[in-house]
């Protein structure tokens, strides 16, 4: 399939390693220019030589933490200058929770919302302008199932996850006339460095090691196994591409048919 992103100029935050790496390294494989950002500088620019070295793909890499609205702004006009456009965001910035109401602090609470549901909604907002004076554009936020299937372990990405599916809407109707496309995708357990951190903290609470946690979240899957990183960069890539382009609003789940809701 001709993805059409041969040329587009493709923005991912959190991309120096798990999901956000291989939604880079997928993007670069269909010819995209890259733009990345993440907080751990070292890591990051290995990323982009990797990406450089492997796909021969144009990629710049970016310091930024994305609760910072000026470390935000500095990225994205790094990427506006580079490349003289922006045609794709994918807002994938995110960290590891466990806790529940009475274990979790405020400042727990105010570090994770400024993170993944401000990060996003700022992300979107200095993106909005370029892909306007570009004619349209396509914005994918990477939202989690725990949005779907709440859990007293998960509570904080469970309630950003959720507004982020609500922002994914809202926005998508706003933005329709423009022709700048919103969708999220939600994935499930994913086997990145990340998912290893949630393991560890879970593992505490539920008084168990962090291999035993794994084996009994294997054992929950349909296929008998984490997602992978590839797996949720396959359908980002999907919505990214022209074959997308009448799609609008949506959020697709990335869990083997594991959740049992309709929807």
């Amino acid at each position: 399939m001709n993805t059409g992103l041969q040329g587009k100029v493709v923005l991912i935050t959190g991309a120096g390693r798990g999901i956000g790496k291989s939604i880079a390294f997928a993007m670069a494989a269909e010819g995209a220019r890259l733009a990345i950002c993440a907080r751990d500088e070292q890591q990051l620019q290995l990323t982009a030589d990797e990406i450089q070295a492997q796909a021969k793909a144009d990629v710049i890499a970016v310091k930024a933490n994305v609760t910072r609205l000026n470390d935000i702004r500095r990225f994205v006009d790094a990427a506006a200058r580079k490349f003289n456009r922006i045609d794709i965001l994918v807002n994938n910035a995110g960290a590891a929770h466990t806790g529940g109401i009475l274990t979790t602090t405020d400042e727990e609470w105010e570090y994770n919302i400024q993170l993944k549901l401000l990060g996003y909604i700022r992300m979107t907002r200095e993106v909005i302008p370029h892909m306007k004076t570009s004619g349209g554009g396509k914005i994918i936020n990477i939202a989690g199932m725990t949005a779907n299937e709440p859990s007293p372990y998960s509570l904080v990405p469970g309630v950003t996850d959720a507004a982020i599916l609500a922002f994914t809407k809202s926005v998508s109707r706003e933005l329709e006339k423009d022709r700048i496309l919103v969708n999220s995708v939600n994935p499930t357990t994913t086997d990145t460095p990340l998912a290893e951190n949630n393991f560890k903290q879970l593992a505490l609470v539920l008084q168990k090691t962090p291999e035993e946690v794994r084996r009994s979240l294997i054992a929950s899957m349909p296929q008998g196994r984490l997602a992978t990183a590839d797996d949720i960069a396959g359908v980002v890539v999907f919505l990214a591409s022209e074959a997308a382009n009448f799609i609008n609003g949506i959020s697709i789940n990335v869990d083997a048919g594991q959740s049992p809701g309709v929807w």
